[in-house]
């Protein structure tokens, strides 16, 4: 966009089209918010940035500045045919409507410009002979644009397919495993852990759930591997069940959008807990909040049904998500999760402060237990636990481990309360 802008800028500033320069030098800066955005991590922002303003651009030079002639055709509305198929790469994890929405507007405007008769050139109109020659740089860049996206997506999707086998065989040849991470009360007891999915990868060791699991969202892998999960958990709480410490653990694990609107997903949780003959209340199940934005009553409903046998429910990355106190009072929630993101910033930003503690009397008012995580630093863990925060995970308590370390750490851990 930057070298396009510039490009065009500098060609029509030396034919002396100073409004076109003028409009391509726009397109320059816009490139730049793009580029900016884009470096300070605003991914999404930038998208939209690009987009949005790649289109309104579009639009204005095709009807006001490359007038169709009897001579010379239009050619830069062409260019979103372009924006149609990048829009479809782009934004292939947002939510459909959102998505063919986008790819529909641009295939539209361009049916308009297409089909929009020769028309009679204003005083600002870019000239035949100017656009005689921006014609076929025009088709050549929309061309080798449309091959760039088609070759991204195919290799994208390749990608897809080529991850899906290896988590598929990885499923089969018994290369999940599940790490814990302590959680600790306000007296500094272990009084439970996270479960969190570790993929042992014979070429690239052992690979974190960031690196696949959006993966399995987007293929639908994650259902049967959600119910490895669900399995391996209520199969090591049942080995725990005789030991003196670890018997009395809760032992929370992540569950996707995805899986909660399985219309069975209560049946398979119950069915897992009676194979393994252990109590509901010692498993946790995690949820995200965007539980709520599909069929909320059907997920109340389900959450409804968990609880009445017994099983904790938690919100977890609370405060960064969707919620709202009127979907918080339908819920039959146990436990709220304060993001990481507060945490950090606890100590040096009043604001992340500021919510933290009212999130934790949130809580309080609702009657949940809180428990925040990404805690590294004691100063955050007193800070916290001074305005009532119950339940504490992080780095400062341990990190995701192997059931073998975590259950010695379970059994070095002195009764007394943490300093």
């Amino acid at each position: 966009m930057l070298a396009l802008g510039l490009g065009w800028g500098m060609f029509f500033l030396l034919k002396g089209v100073r409004l076109v320069a003028l409009c391509e030098l726009a397109l320059m800066l816009l490139g730049a918010a793009v580029v900016v955005s884009a470096l300070r991590e605003r991914i999404r922002l930038a998208a939209w940035l690009a987009f949005i303003g790649l289109f309104v651009f579009v639009c204005l030079f095709s009807a006001l500045l490359d007038v169709q002639t009897a001579q010379i055709p239009r050619s830069t509305h062409l260019f979103l045919l372009v924006l149609a198929a990048c829009a479809h790469y782009v934004f292939r994890s947002e939510a459909p409507w959102l998505r063919y929405g986008l790819v529909g507007l641009f295939l539209a405007a361009f049916v308009v410009f297409a089909a929009m008769p020769q028309g009679i050139p204003g005083h600002d109109a870019i000239a035949d002979d100017v656009r005689r020659i921006g014609i076929w740089v025009n088709l050549l860049t929309v061309v080798a644009s449309l091959l760039v996206v088609l070759h991204l997506q195919e290799s994208d999707s390749a990608a897809h397919r080529a991850l899906h086998r290896a988590l598929r065989d990885a499923l089969a040849s018994r290369r999940f495993v599940l790490f814990y991470q302590p959680q600790r009360d306000a007296q500094g007891r272990i009084v439970g852990a996270e479960a969190l999915l570790r993929w042992r990868d014979p070429k690239r060791g052992l690979v974190a759930p960031g690196d696949f699991i959006q993966a399995a969202e987007d293929t639908g892998f994650i259902l049967p591997l959600g119910q490895w999960v669900l399995a391996t958990a209520c199969q090591q709480l049942r080995q725990w069940r005789a030991h003196p410490r670890l018997g009395q653990l809760q032992l929370s694990i992540n569950v996707s959008a995805l899986q909660l609107r399985q219309p069975d997903f209560v049946p398979q949780v119950l069915t897992a807990l009676q194979h393994a003959g252990i109590e509901g209340h010692r498993l946790t199940l995690e949820l995200t909040e965007s539980v709520l934005l599909d069929d909320l009553q059907s997920a109340v409903a389900k959450m409804r049904a968990l609880r009445a046998a017994g099983i904790q429910l938690s919100l977890d990355d609370f405060g960064t998500g969707y919620s709202s106190l009127a979907y918080l009072r339908q819920m039959p929630l146990t436990e709220l999760k304060i993001d990481r993101a507060f945490v950090a910033g606890i100590e040096t930003d009043p604001h992340a402060a500021s919510i933290a503690r009212n999130l934790l009397r949130l809580g309080h008012d609702l009657g949940i237990d809180v428990i925040a995580e990404g805690i590294e630093e004691h100063a955050q863990y007193a800070y916290l636990r001074d305005h009532g925060c119950t339940r504490f995970q992080g780095y400062l308590f341990g990190r995701p481990m192997e059931r073998t370390d975590f259950e010695a750490l379970v059994d070095a851990a002195p009764p007394s309360p943490m300093d």
